[in-house]
């Protein structure tokens, strides 16, 4: 009995080791650069702020200065293979004129990432065109070295 239960755990134990892979680390704040972007976007820095759990995505999708009264864009999905696609309702900074915005609107953003860069597009059921991006993870700086 013992012995069947020591071979089960060392066959689960091969198979776990040789076939299951945790997905790289891919948080962080991402500085995102749009090409041909909507008027009232050209001179924003948006940033991409991502959390990871295994392959669940969430982030938020923010102005880098941004005031009080404009929340970030809430985005989730998943990430397989290096490919993210996330998905979340718009907030009205992200249109032009305020008139343009309904609460039926969705953002969806899908991209793949190489070293510490994402690249993808955005698309909305407002905009006419997709919208490229290309985003680079900000570097974390420490102001000191902590000592104990």
């Amino acid at each position: 009995m013992i012995g069947s239960v020591v071979l089960l755990f060392k066959g689960v134990t091969a198979y776990g080791e040789s076939q299951l892979k945790a997905p790289h680390s891919i948080g962080g704040d991402y500085a995102m650069k749009l090409e041909n972007p909507p008027e009232c976007l050209k001179k924003q820095n948006l940033v991409l702020k991502i959390e990871q759990s295994g392959v669940y995505i969430f982030a938020k999708l923010a102005l880098k200065k941004t005031e009080p009264h404009l929340d970030p864009i809430n985005l989730q999905g998943r990430l397989e293979n290096q490919q993210m696609i996330l998905s979340g309702s718009l907030n009205p900074w992200f249109f032009c004129t305020p008139d343009s915005f309904s609460t039926a609107n969705e953002l969806t953003l899908k991209g793949s990432f190489q070293e510490k860069t994402l690249t993808g597009q955005l698309e909305t059921q407002t905009l006419s065109n997709l919208i490229q991006f290309q985003a680079k993870l900000s570097p974390v700086f420490t102001s000191e070295k902590q000592t104990h």
